[in-house]
């Protein structure tokens, strides 16, 4: 008896080649929102020089959310392009359950770092050097939020109104979108968290100062927290909880909220 290829079991080879495809087309925005976002940098940096603002605390606080603009610009001609936004922009007023969501979240972050650092830190002889203490290395260091409420004013809308918003469309609303187009919820907030990490690790890689073990640390952390966010948005289909927690982990001292 002689096998043919007509006889080859092929049942769920179309399935396979689906998720292949998808996985290889979420990754390929990942890896776009990153290049674009570096590409925005070069645009971004001259101006702020050209308009004389370098200097100023409210240019310091969202130097770190330079690369953001780009990423903004390469989602809104994801979008144009595939002229189909219900898919990967889903958003509305919150609701008491999102409500919810946010605060969980936000208790779920405050907890992350300090049991991470202690696991990190019993595994320490295991891992690479320098991993557990990445650094952003910037050129400058960001002001004080504490008590200068002009400030807040600049990260409520730098930070609340666009870095954020313009991050989570990419890798929650598009990556995990495209993601959902051939994975159940699980593979869809599976291969999002990695995708998060992945941009991370790429953010590391260009960042001055990092070194590999931080780059490392900084993938594996936000893979993680990409795993939480990833949930909550499939959960929610509200990017303004992501949104909101994610710019919250950027001014706010979570770390209050630890009873440890």
């Amino acid at each position: 008896m002689s096998l043919t290829t007509e006889q080859l079991p092929s049942v769920g080879s179309a399935d396979t080649r689906a998720r292949l495809w998808t996985a290889i087309a979420a990754t390929g925005i990942c890896v776009g929102g990153f290049l674009v976002g570096v590409l925005g940098l070069f645009a971004v940096r001259p101006a702020a020089v050209a308009a004389g603002i370098t200097e100023t605390d409210a240019y310091r606080l969202l130097a770190g959310n330079q690369i953001q603009v780009g990423m903004a610009a390469f989602a809104i001609v994801y979008l144009a392009v595939r002229d189909d936004w219900e898919p990967f922009v889903r958003l509305r007023v919150p609701t008491v359950r999102d409500l919810l969501w946010i605060g969980g979240l936000l208790v779920a972050v405050a907890l992350f770092s300090p049991l991470l650092h202690v696991v990190t830190d019993f595994l320490e002889p295991f891992l690479p050097a320098g991993f557990g203490h990445a650094s952003t290395g910037g050129e400058t260091s960001e002001p004080s939020l504490a008590g200068r409420p002009w400030l807040w004013l600049v990260a409520f809308v730098g930070m609340y109104g666009f870095a954020a918003p313009a991050e989570e469309l990419v890798y929650r609303g598009l990556v995990q979108g495209r993601l959902r187009a051939s994975f159940d919820t699980l593979g869809v907030v599976l291969g999002g968290g990695l995708l998060f990490g992945l941009l991370h690790v790429l953010v590391g890689i260009v960042t001055p100062g990092v070194g590999l073990g931080g780059t490392l640390y900084w993938g594996f952390e936000t893979g993680l927290i990409g795993l939480l966010w990833g949930l909550a948005y499939e959960r929610t289909e509200n990017l303004l909880v992501t949104s909101v927690v994610h710019a919250a982990s950027w001014t706010l001292p979570l770390s209050l909220l630890v009873p440890f």
